[in-house]
């Protein structure tokens, strides 16, 4: 404050420095509480024991930054008793770690969360601190994710938006994959579509419910009603998973249940053993994506290539797959029969036919898209994972987006 009265002023007359007045008083009150906190845990710590052998001062990370703690020592059993009651690992209280921990995930990458750290909170931290928290966080997340516990979750009942419609209760599993560059020690002899594979196999799960649909009869999720899990391990163990947090997540309880991929073999199986009476759709834009194609290898006109894409994409949508592969089959006969790789496209379509009755799944207020799953790849793994220059190793890439996937199931 003497610092604001002294100071210069400007034109009219205010003190310069009430530009960075909360900045400096946050600063000084940060200050302040390491002293407070140190002598307050130093206290408690310190406290006269018939069992003590002496007095320890150790260096611990605290959510206003590193204080200094002076406890009783007793030698061999109960030495960090007082240490376990204040929540530190790694010599780091639970506060800290949450901090540090969301910076290190939220962040582009370790170095940049240690200097948001330091801007936002004032802890001052080296990265590799910050990299071994956020690792074992990561782990905790994991074996957490493992364990599945009861997650059965209930929404309060709303009043309807302008257009809203209620039906039946719907718990949805959607799942994907995505691949994170990894080190050498992961990838080799690993294939790849062309030599050796340069990522590693990150699989996304996500839990969610809705009984209401939107004025467009849409699928409205309730609101904290996502869920997630990611894994790196094989098709089967992932199979595993996903039942168990189906049913930790109540899997029966709901009228019905929906299961939407991308059209994936290995998850289209996945998703039947762990759900086996649950409704499977193909994701709606794939299929439109191997129905574009096929209608490219047609050898039509680009006018009527485009042409005849709208109007099957239309039927796609209204009715089924079922509709549009006769169409094909029928008109372009000759043209499918000259062309592989059409009739490669169309066998997609012929394949999955079960699951793209769209127009059905509409009427019944269904999910036919893949979006929500689509999202979550990008933003647990993705996002922190696949920027420039990273390469992982595959049980590092799999820990950050299992901390990313733990904050955002938060019910």
């Amino acid at each position: 404050m003497r610092a604001v009265e002294t100071g210069p002023v400007d034109d009219e007359g205010f003190p310069v420095a009430l530009k960075g007045l909360d900045g400096s008083l946050l600063d000084a009150a940060v200050r302040d509480m390491r002293v407070l906190l140190a002598a307050i845990l130093s206290r408690l710590g310190g406290r006269k024991t018939a069992q003590a052998h002496a007095y320890r001062t150790r260096q611990i990370l605290t959510c206003v930054g590193w204080i200094p703690v002076r406890f009783a020592y007793i030698r061999k059993a109960g030495s960090l008793a007082f240490l376990t009651a204040l929540g530190v690992t790694a010599r780091s209280t639970a506060a800290a770690r949450d901090r540090v921990v969301r910076c290190a995930a939220l962040c582009g990458s370790f170095a940049e969360g240690c200097g948001m750290l330091k801007r936002l909170t004032g802890i001052h931290i080296c990265v590799s601190k910050v990299r071994t928290l956020a690792l074992a966080d990561g782990e905790q997340c994991l074996r957490a994710q493992d364990e599945a516990a009861p997650d059965v979750r209930s929404y309060p009942r709303r009043t309807p938006k302008d257009g809203e419609t209620e039906t039946a209760r719907t718990m949805f599993c959607m799942l994907d994959g995505t691949g994170a560059p990894c080190t050498k020690q992961d990838t080799v002899d690993t294939p790849g579509k062309n030599g050796d594979a340069g990522t590693r196999q990150i699989r996304v799960a996500l839990f969610g419910e809705y009984g209401w649909l939107d004025k467009k009869g849409r699928p409205s999720p309730f609101k904290g009603s996502f869920s997630y899990a990611v894994s790196g391990a094989e098709i089967a163990e992932v199979t595993g998973l996903v039942r168990k947090l189906g049913l930790a997540r109540g899997y029966g309880s709901a009228a019905r249940m929906q299961c939407v991929a991308d059209g994936e073999e290995a998850l289209e199986k996945a998703l039947r053993d762990a759900f086996p009476d649950a409704i499977f759709t193909n994701d709606f834009m794939h299929a439109c994506g191997h129905l574009h194609a096929c209608c490219e290898n047609l050898e039509l006109s680009a006018d009527a290539t485009a042409k005849e894409y709208r109007f099957l994409k239309g039927l796609l949508y209204r009715t089924s797959a079922t509709a549009v592969i006769k169409r094909i089959e029928t008109k372009h006969a000759t043209a499918l029969r000259a062309s592989p790789e059409a009739e490669k496209e169309l066998d997609y379509l012929r394949k999955r036919q079960q699951n793209m009755r769209y127009g059905w799944l509409r009427k019944e207020g269904l999910f036919i898209a893949s979006g929500h799953i689509e999202a979550a790849a990008r933003v647990l793994v993705v996002r922190r994972c696949k920027q420039a220059g990273m390469h992982w190793r595959h049980k590092n890439a799999i820990r950050m987006s299992a901390i990313l996937a733990h904050m955002r199931s938060a019910a």
